[in-house]
């Protein structure tokens, strides 16, 4: 039931947060140990859970791009393939995000939607006085009214996994060692913003099913506990 239960909150929080651009999914993994012979060796590398099982649940973050969808706005930006924006903490810390959904602080400063600066190859990207056009080629180099600002730095990870979530659409390696890439070549769209990975319709057919195990492990339960109180009153004698 605890296992169910951490499945159901991961379920929670991809339909709450599933519209916010560049959010990824909290995926729930199960692995099962035989209730009939807890003692025995058993083979519980598959991840489904079967009849007479006693699961256990494992969390993890999916990682698979989600739709890109034209805005229009200068300063949204989308990764095609793998890759991350960089941005820097208020600890000073860097922290890593899909969501290419930019704005502009009062200094000019491009920020993220939370308000962290974005990186570029020499720290934040500041724009220049005035407007203007703003753009990017194919080396991820921002422009402005066609005149270079700064590259836009891309980072990637050899193993995406080890990182954790610091905000609704910003990741953190942490203390698990994983170590930014610089991407030499990112591929990078003007005018368009990465949606979340999370699929409404996927997620709603899980919450049923959660709740549905949920429910079944309940009544195991109470069965259980009902068995057990007849046994007792059957060896005692003694009657409710």
């Amino acid at each position: 039931m605890a296992a169910y239960e951490k499945w159901q909150e991961a379920i929670s929080q991809n339909i709450s947060e599933g519209t916010l651009p560049g959010f990824k999914k909290t995926e729930v993994s199960f692995s099962s140990l035989d209730g009939g012979n807890p003692g025995a060796n058993s083979d519980s590398s598959d991840n489904q859970v079967v009849r007479g099982s006693m699961p256990s649940a494992t969390s993890s973050i999916a990682f698979n791009q989600g739709e890109l969808n034209h805005t229009g706005n200068d300063l949204d930006f989308a990764i095609q393939g793998s890759g991350f924006f960089a941005v820097q903490q208020p600890n000073g810390q860097m922290a890593y995000t899909r969501d290419g959904e930019f704005h502009l602080s009062p200094d000019k400063t491009i920020v993220s939607s939370s308000g962290l600066p974005v990186q570029g190859d020499n720290g934040p990207i500041t724009l220049k006085s005035g407007s203007g056009t703003i753009g990017i080629n194919s080396e991820g180099m921002i422009t402005q009214n066609d005149q270079p600002i700064a590259k836009l730095v891309t980072y990637d990870f050899a193993d995406p996994s080890k990182l954790r979530r610091v905000g609704d659409a910003l990741f953190s390696p942490g203390d698990s060692g994983a170590s930014p890439t610089k991407i030499d070549h990112p591929k990078v769209l003007n005018n368009y913003v990465e949606g979340s990975n999370v699929t409404s319709m996927n997620e709603m057919v899980s919450l049923v099913s959660v709740s549905r195990a949920y429910e079944a492990s309940q009544k195991i339960v109470q069965t259980a506990d009902d068995n057990e109180d007849k046994a007792i009153q059957m060896l005692t004698g003694s009657s409710s």
